[in-house]
């Protein structure tokens, strides 16, 4: 071999070498996912990703996903995420797009550090284990959603209210229907997206994760229109096609600018806004000295004529207050004609409103209690009769009360299977008209305040529509 010859072949196996040892420099640097969300509706998800260790000269991030499956299977769609050139340490943000899902999928994630971009990067195998994975949720949340109680014709939000104080409330839950999983949610709420417009002062929503109490106050001085939406959304950012609204910016009407009616004893009181606006209405009222006694019980009685107040009927009317037949169902031994109630109890008894304690007794004097209260209104939303009044629109009893799945539901410890209370206290705390007095006690043998009554009666009165 010439001295020539063997030069040039040196020269080959020194740069191949050196080519060599370049090559060996180029190496996948540590990649990870380091925060991906539990939950992603079945549009995008943020997967932050970060990798170290990385060796020159460029080198390409590219994310990988698949559809969880019993046996694994190769991971389907990559994303180029990002060129790393030189050595540095790099991290970042990649909205990824999801391709088509299903409500429930579980998605799988995968980071992987290449010399070329998807187009020329084999997949991982199906042997890889993921290092992020996400549920889809996309289904949106359901509920109702209220407007203060009227018993005008007007079309839904578009009424005046009474008063210039007023709650709008209204329930949701991403988690409906125990047995059509496919209208179920997963990710559980998020945020009620409150809008308003309008020169009128809205109080904090405070942190309700389910039930939102939303109280205005329209200040004396407003003028022009004004309108109130919410368009509840879930962890994972699924919301309803349109947001519910009251009032589409109608303008200012007579009376809403009013002060509501008070009384000497209400102010600061947890039932202020319900107790004045259902007196505004002339559905309840105080006592002789100016005081509504918000914290004192309520009897049977009372009760009685309240709800039947709410009912339309007016001790005026013809007929009312006309002993029931001897012996009939409705004739109480413990209820005479000369007792001022007599003809509300008889009225409450006959519509199916009330019933009596046994043994031919009513106990007009007794006080009712919690379990009392949502009986009554279990009993006005399954009467067959047909009501009159507030009880005659499109509100809470009327409407979502005793939907097959209630909206929301507790574990109560004191509220026993077979109670002549059990149903009814489901359904009152299913649609929101009833609060616990603890997370697991509803107290139902509890005496009810005038307060607590008001409060329920204003939102088993607020007419309804659906969420979404």
């Amino acid at each position: 071999m010439s001295k020539k010859i063997f030069t040039v072949l040196l020269l080959v196996v020194f740069m191949l070498a050196q080519f060599s040892i370049a090559s060996a420099l180029v190496v996948a640097g540590d990649a990870s996912i380091t925060a991906i969300p539990d939950f992603a509706n079945a549009v995008d998800v943020d997967v932050d990703w970060a990798v170290t260790g990385m060796a020159g000269p460029s080198q390409n991030i590219l994310i990988w996903s698949r559809i969880q499956n019993a046996v694994p299977v190769a991971y389907s769609t990559c994303y180029d995420v990002a060129t790393i050139i030189g050595t540095s340490d790099a991290s970042g943000t990649f909205t990824y797009t999801l391709p088509v899902v299903l409500n429930g999928d579980v998605v799988e994630f995968l980071i992987t550090v290449e010399s070329t971009n998807c187009a020329g990067a084999v997949a991982p195998l199906a042997a890889e284990v993921p290092m992020g994975e996400t549920t889809v949720d996309s289904a949106a949340m359901v509920g109702l959603f209220s407007i203060p109680p009227y018993d005008g014709v007007a079309a839904f939000g578009s009424q005046p209210v009474a008063c210039n104080n007023f709650e709008l409330w209204a329930l949701a839950t991403d988690n409906w229907s125990p047995i059509v999983p496919a209208g179920t949610g997963y990710s559980g709420f998020g945020a009620w997206n409150p809008l308003v417009t309008g020169t009128f002062v809205p109080a904090p929503i405070g942190a309700n994760s389910s039930l939102l109490s939303w109280n205005f106050s329209i200040p004396s001085t407003a003028t022009g229109a004004w309108s109130m939406s919410v368009n509840p959304e879930d962890a994972s950012g699924n919301m309803g096609v349109a947001a519910a609204s009251f009032r589409t910016a109608l303008a200012i009407a007579v009376g809403e600018t009013d002060e509501c009616v008070t009384f000497s004893d209400i102010s600061g009181s947890d039932y202020e806004t319900y107790v004045r606006y259902l007196a505004t209405l002339g559905l309840i009222s105080g006592f002789a000295d100016g005081t509504f006694g918000p914290d004192t019980n309520l009897s049977r009685a009372e009760a009685s004529t309240l709800i039947e107040i709410s009912n339309g009927v007016s001790d005026t009317d013809p007929g009312f207050g006309t002993p029931p037949a001897a012996g009939s169902a409705c004739d109480f031994s413990d209820v005479s004609a000369t007792d001022w109630f007599a003809g509300w109890v008889w009225q409450a008894c006959d519509d199916g409103y009330m019933n009596g304690v046994g043994g031919g007794l009513f106990d007009p004097n007794n006080l009712l209690t919690r379990g009392q209260i949502v009986t009554i209104m279990n009993n006005v939303a399954l009467s067959a009769v047909v009501p009159g009044g507030f009880l005659a629109t499109a509100n809470v009893m009327q409407g979502p009360w005793g939907t097959p799945f209630p909206y929301r539901t507790a574990a109560w410890t004191d509220v026993s299977v077979g109670a002549f209370y059990a149903i009814p206290v489901v359904n009152a705390y299913g649609v929101g008209v009833a609060e616990g007095t603890s997370a697991t006690t509803f107290s139902p043998d509890q005496a009810a305040t005038r307060g607590e009554f008001a409060m329920m009666l204003y939102r088993a009165l607020s007419q309804v529509a659906p969420l979404p």
